[in-house]
């Protein structure tokens, strides 16, 4: 029996594995194409672009690893039904639900998993992100500036190059600065543009500035000037889903306005592990209903279970911000259902 459980455990995983590689890759599509508008004028580097794919991966895994799980075990059954496996496994005396105890196994450690990553992981991995994706535009926002055009990549500032024959280099440069409610017209010869820990620093050499203080104008020339760049990038607020448990619990308590999109998004992390466990006891119902129709047939099952647990998951939030329905109600609705179906279905199994 523990050769058997063995091959199914390593035959699980394997299905696993390639299961959830497949998911992750079809869904983080969705969020290069985000990435790409907000790195459209200054470019991102491959090192960078891998790092926030991988800051990526909780927020997705929250997700995937419960429809990764099903799925898995839908394939693994499926295909030794397919090879009569499960029949002579049978006959020599294992019971049916017998066979699914590598599962329950996999689904305990899947469902600790998935509670770190709902609850830590993936919450960090979101603010890392933002964070990340912040550092990398004020990196690369001097590279935004091209010769020949205007340029207002600068947070009230507009910059005319008219040749850059590098990178970090400019010439003929000319800046209308609009900050501090104040008019300024700064002239140079020559710029080079300088990284200086958070700041962004350009040094102007031989030009001319022209700045107004109540209605005189007045000029000055200098061999080199130091003008301070900020690049143009909205503040972004913290988003629901990277507040730790705590600070959901903190808002639920503490923000009347938004309390129910607080109850909803605490629920919905608690839901998203629990699914785990419902996967592992629903499987065994759901395998005898593939019947032998294979892997294909695994596949439509789990597919077909997660699309109606999602629709159920988005209708029963949306019932609970109009109000319809309480927040637990509305979040847990689909965990209900699907529980209740398991319990019931698992409990019919006589083989």
């Amino acid at each position: 029996m523990k050769i058997i459980h063995r091959a199914l455990t390593l035959e699980l995983l394997q299905n696993f594995a390639l299961s959830i590689a497949f998911l992750n890759a079809v869904l983080i599509i969705e969020k290069l194409l985000k990435l790409s508008k907000i790195f459209a004028s200054v470019g991102i580097d491959l090192p960078n672009l891998g790092l926030l794919i991988l800051l990526l991966q909780p927020q997705l895994l929250i997700f995937t690893i419960p429809m990764t799980l099903l799925m898995s075990i839908l394939l693994t059954y499926g295909r030794i039904q397919t090879d009569n496996e499960m029949t002579i496994l049978m006959v020599s005396g294992m019971p049916y639900k017998k066979t699914f105890k590598p599962a329950m196994y996999i689904g305990l450690i899947a469902f600790c998993v998935t509670v770190l990553m709902s609850f830590y992981l993936a919450p960090k991995g979101v603010s890392l992100v933002r964070e990340k994706i912040l550092t990398i535009l004020a990196e690369r926002a001097p590279l935004g500036i091209e010769e020949g055009v205007f340029n207002q990549g600068f947070k009230g500032i507009t910059i005319f190059v008219k040749e850059k024959p590098d990178s970090l280099h400019l010439k003929e440069v000319i800046i209308f600065d609009e900050r501090k409610n104040e008019t300024k017209i700064v002239m140079a010869a020559e710029g080079r543009i300088r990284k200086e820990k958070d700041n962004i620093n350009l040094s102007l050499l031989n030009g001319r500035a022209y700045f107004n203080k109540g209605s005189s104008l007045n000029e000055i020339s200098f061999k080199e000037y130091i003008f301070k760049l900020s690049p143009n990038i909205e503040p972004i607020a913290k988003k629901i889903s990277e507040f730790s448990l705590f600070e959901l619990i903190s808002k639920i308590e503490s923000d009347d306005k938004r309390r129910i999109d607080y109850k909803i998004e605490l629920y919905k992390r608690i839901s998203l592990p629990v699914l785990c466990i419902i996967s592992v006891f629903l499987a065994p119902s759901l395998c005898l209903l593939a019947g032998r129709s294979g892997r294909l047939g695994g596949i439509t099952v789990g597919l077909a279970v997660f699309a109606i647990y999602y629709i159920f998951m988005i209708y029963g939030a949306n019932l609970a911000r109009a109000g319809s329905l309480p927040a637990e109600i509305g979040s847990f609705i689909p965990v209900i259902i699907m529980g209740l179906l398991a319990f019931i279905f698992y409990k019919r199994i006589r083989i």
